[in-house]
């Protein structure tokens, strides 16, 4: 499969990614405009924190999968992230928790409760980014991986934290990509993956 490389190198640009090194994407995955540990915002702007997870755009009804097989601890539509899934996809590779947020979606395709297979729709963006300000006028999936889930009583937690108990040590998802570290790989229906791996929450072109 051939790969195409993002070198991260310019303080501007809005792949950059400290601590996270090179990223490598398959023919056709759709690239990140705000990557983990980043400092610029899905606008090309500067952010006041770090990034704590991928920005991914696309236009209305693009498809949002599940990254792995799971559970889903929630559905909700919070006042800043929008409408948000949350599940919870089991141990990692390296034996800890892997609890994943898909935020800032148009639609969401599932329940709280509800088993979902890898690869599944769970959800698609719409034409809400002007609507909710966590999602900065630009339509784009959030996706955020962190160890503990926050649960019903949400109190006045917002963002993230409304979420991810630890949302604002959010859990690098390169180290979990399921062709390897740094190695974003797309779902593929007719692959088997490795327990503990997750795979691109957007289809990619020409996947199956």
């Amino acid at each position: 499969m051939a790969l195409i490389s993002a070198l991260i190198c310019t303080p501007d640009s809005p792949l950059l990614a400290r601590n996270v090194g090179e990223i490598t994407y398959p023919a056709g995955a759709p690239k990140i405009i705000s990557d983990f540990r980043s400092r610029t915002n899905v606008r090309g702007g500067l952010r006041l924190s770090v990034h704590q997870g991928i920005d991914l755009a696309g236009p209305n009804g693009s498809q949002i999968i599940a990254a792995a097989d799971g559970r889903v601890l929630e559905t909700d539509v919070g006042s800043c992230w929008g409408p948000t899934v949350v599940i919870d996809h089991g141990i990692g590779r390296d034996g800890k928790p892997l609890i994943a947020a898909y935020g800032h979606l148009g639609q969401m395709q599932v329940k709280s409760g509800q088993s979902v297979r890898r690869g599944q729709l769970i959800g698609t963006l719409g034409n809400n980014q002007r609507d909710f300000r966590c999602i900065g006028g630009v339509r784009h999936l959030h996706f955020q991986l962190g160890r503990a889930w926050r649960g019903p009583e949400k109190g006045t937690f917002w963002g993230h934290m409304r979420y991810l108990r630890d949302g604002k040590r959010g859990t690098n998802p390169h180290q979990y990509w399921a062709d390897g570290p740094n190695r974003v790989t797309c779902f593929d229906a007719g692959r088997s993956y490795p327990a503990g791996t997750l795979t691109y929450p957007v289809p990619c072109a020409g996947g199956a």
